[in-house]
């Protein structure tokens, strides 16, 4: 047990100390729940449910691109936080996947395994379950990254595989699959590619009804080295790095501020949402436990009216969470069908050295490939496979012992160097099969699928609601395929030998000169621990036979998205990693799409008695005096926060108390929370300010009439066609400032005062900004408006020409 050094609850404690650790990443990455919600921020605009390998991502990115619309994104997760990294990126501390658990009812539950493992569903087949904690599974993963080839998408809606192909390369590059060499090298690495390469190219087909298409070096997501100079290099992915380093970009430009009502991004763990509640075909609240204590976020209070949602808890919960809150079922397409995972073998061979062309070991060997292929079954389908193949020169029986393994020490080296086999090479053949989906699939059927279990049993519920209920039942196709991908591995693992006893076999406890006589008992795996479950939410074109479109929106849901592998409409042969971490870019892109402010035709208003959606960069404040903005002390900038413009009419009224007062308009002006969030400086070099100032002071020379700093000017850009057209102190003057492209118009009380184009375009998109000078200085503001322009079509009333 754990005890804590501060006891009462009522001290906050920023870090708290145990009698074993100093919680410092939980502190400085996770937030509380009132810390989130009850922070006096605006409502969130995004929540994403689930902090694992694909919920960590989209949150990340979300966050990103919604910097521009200073998006406001909540990311919950039913786990604490346990580790910013891939736990092989670490010393090793055993903290690995466990075996799989057969639970069919509450009291079969094993609990927490190995520190963060759950298993929230019940199943006809033993699982390993879900990571409880912020990365996921992704922390855990083997890190084998393929793509989805087009014979895997040919079911696929063609946005998606047009989406897929042109984003694949980026995301690759991101995990660290590209380089394919940078991580696996080497003489083995080269003469193993090169052997299965020949068996490819060679006439003998491996079987009947089983091609081999292609063979490629190993795509597993590891970098090695350095992607740029001066970079360090990403190691192992997981989602764990980029999301604490986004909760800390996050942070850290708001530290001078101390307010979290101005954090765009909070991460709040031990948080199990257990259903949404909809309204009008949209989500409009969330119901969860935080700590065990029920709790709810609601629009308008702590959601925006327009609030996006993300369902990213893992194929079998997202789906739980689904039909728990919004269930629909078209004909005979329901939520929860069409359930797939991977047929899964393992074959582990030695190959004689010689057989391979090698010649003694020299240096560490590792090397890997992958063979992808087709498997056609009695009935003429077809179905794809491919074939992880993993080689290490080390002796023993496990070809992965050291594969993913740091090496902190010199001699932990030397000594791995010297336990090379000088005369074998042990290699695994890891098989993966495509799986049928069933879209018309349902409880009383004869294939897999997902539902909920009997809510009223104590047996089977949570205490609040239902679990999911996961049917697995292969059909005799799979089972065909299953064997034929087994036979397929065995024979593969035969090519590579030269002679009689250049390839031996690991089973019945041992290495055997002769394969394996009933390769599919001998090498399948269990259903359940590929961690590969898909399908049960597809996306397609049709509303009527999908779940969800291209973008991962639910047809019926306007507001609720799902990412990861439950969106695909066939799972192929391919870890799914690769092609849901690409999937949820899209997500996130239609996410961020879909809470951009539409183009107004007409004049909008930016200030209506409320600041929530600005705020202060710099010194000084304003004032709010009904529906007035004053300025006050300075110099700062308060900008509107909640969007960026880039061809645009701004409208609004000024007046100043004096004629030594001074101010301005910014425009286009760039995020200021992308620097030291007090820091408003920014601005004048990357913006364009329209000048308020009666006299035209010019603070460097001691001069007043400066013409690049009147009122009107594009300050020390372009002096004002005339000066004289302003009123005095306490009348209100009107600017119509027109920005489109690199020229910029500014019309004062009805006459145009500056038409400047700027050869070189300091900015062509940005935030509106309000400037207060000095300190004793005091100029209002009111009715500020905007619209879009729209090429050709005007209704702007004709300026009067100087």
């Amino acid at each position: 047990m754990l005890t804590f050094l501060r006891q009462d609850p009522s001290i906050q404690v920023d870090i708290q100390d145990t009698e074993f650790a100093r919680d410092l990443l939980g502190r400085y990455v996770c937030s509380t729940f009132d810390e989130a919600v009850n922070s006096g921020g605006r409502p969130f605009d995004v929540v994403v449910i689930g902090a694992g390998m694909f919920g960590a991502y989209v949150a990340s990115k979300t966050y990103r691109a919604g910097a521009d619309q200073n998006l406001r994104v909540l990311l919950l997760d039913a786990g604490g936080y346990f580790a910013p990294t891939h736990v092989q990126n670490m010393p090793h501390l055993g903290l690995n996947a466990p075996d799989t658990a057969l639970v069919t009812r509450n009291d079969q539950d094993p609990r927490a395994r190995n520190g963060v493992w759950g298993i929230p569903w019940h199943s006809n087949e033993p699982f390993t379950g879900l990571a409880y904690c912020p990365g996921g599974r992704s922390l855990f993963w083997g890190g084998w990254a393929p793509r989805l080839m087009p014979a895997d998408l040919a079911a696929w809606p063609k946005d998606a595989r047009d989406f897929l192909t042109a984003n694949y390369p980026d995301v690759e590059f991101e995990i660290g699959v590209q380089d394919k060499a940078d991580y696996l090298s080497g003489p083995l690495n080269t003469a193993i590619n090169a052997q299965l390469q020949a068996v490819a190219t060679s006439s003998n087909p491996i079987m009947p009804d089983v091609t081999l298409d292609a063979v490629d070096e190993a795509p597993i997501a590891v970098q090695a080295s350095s992607p740029g100079p001066g970079l360090f290099s990403f190691d192992k992915f997981s989602s764990g790095p980029m999301l604490l380093e986004s909760i800390r970009d996050d942070i850290t430009k708001r530290w001078t501020l101390n307010d979290n009502s101005r954090r765009r991004f909070f991460l709040v763990p031990r948080c199990h949402v257990i259903r949404l509640q909809t309204s009008g075909g949209r989500v409009t609240g969330i119901d969860l436990t935080y700590n065990g204590q029920f709790r709810s976020l609601s629009v308008p209070t702590n959601l925006s009216p327009d609030c996006q949602i993300i369902v990213a808890a893992g194929t079998i919960e997202s789906t739980r969470l689904a039909i728990e809150s919004f269930p629909v079922t078209r004909g005979a397409y329901s939520m929860g069908a069409n359930f797939m995972a991977h047929l899964r073998t393992n074959l582990t061979v030695r190959v004689k050295r010689s057989a391979l062309g090698l010649g003694a070991a020299t240096t560490l060997e590792q090397g890997g490939a992958i063979v992808r292929g087709e498997i056609t079954n009695p009935d003429g389908s077809k179905r794809r496979y491919h074939i992880q193949v993993l080689a290490s020169a080390e002796k023993g029986q496990n070809p992965e012992a050291t594969m993913w393994t740091m090496v902190p020490d010199i001699d932990l080296l030397r000594n791995l160097l010297s336990n090379e086999d000088p005369d074998w090479v042990a290699i695994v053949f890891r098989g993966l099969g495509e799986m049928d989906g069933d879209k018309r699939a349902g409880p009383g059927g004869a294939t897999s699928f997902v539902n909920l279990t009997n809510a009223a049993d104590p047996l089977q519920n949570d205490g609040m609601s239902a679990r999911a209920w996961v049917n697995f039942t292969p059909t005799s196709n799979d089972y065909a395929a299953w064997g034929k991908l087994a036979v397929a591995a065995v024979r593969l693992a035969g090519r590579l030998a030269k002679s009689a006893g250049d390839v031996q076999y690991l089973y019945n406890g041992g290495w055997q000169s002769a394969p394996p006589p009933d390769p599919f008992a001998t090498t399948k795996d269990q259903l359940g621990n590929t961690h590969h479950e898909a399908g049960t939410l597809w996306m397609g074109d049709d509303p009527a036979t999908s779940i969800t479109d291209s973008s991962g929106r639910f047809h019926h849901i306007s507001n609720a998205y799902v990412a990861g592998p439950a969106l695909f409409p066939t799972v192929g042969s391919a870890n799914p990693s690769l092609t849901g971490l690409t999937l949820a870019r899209r997500t996130s892109a239609a996410v961020v799409a879909a809470l951009a402010p539409t183009p107004l035709a007409r004049f909008k208003p930016l200030y209506a008695g409320s600041l929530a959606d600005w705020q202060m960069s710099g010194g000084g404040s304003f004032l709010q005096v009904y529906d007035i903005l004053e300025s006050v002390g300075g110099p700062g900038l308060l900008w509107y926060t909640r969007e960026s413009f880039s061809d645009f009419v701004l409208e609004f009224e000024w007046q100043s108390a004096n004629r030594t007062d001074n101010s301005g308009v910014f425009i286009r002006v760039p995020n200021l929370n992308s620097s030291n969030p007090g820091d408003w400086m920014a601005a004048i070099d990357q913006s364009y300010e329209i000048q308020i100032d009666p006299r035209g002071y010019n603070s460097e020379k001691n001069m007043e009439n400066d013409p690049l700093r009147s009122t009107g000017a594009i300050y020390n850009l372009n002096a004002p066609i005339r000066t004289d057209v302003a009123k005095g102190p306490w009348q209100w003057n009107t600017f119509l400032i027109e920005a489109v492209g690199s020229r910029i118009k500014v019309t004062l009380n009805g006459v145009l005062v500056n038409d400047f184009t700027d050869p070189k375009p300091r900015s062509l998109r940005g935030h509106i900004a309000l400037q207060n000078h000095h300190d004793g200085s005091k100029v209002q503001f009111r009715n500020i408006r905007i619209k879009a322009v729209v090429p050709g079509v005007t209704d702007l009333p004709l300026p009067r020409v100087a």
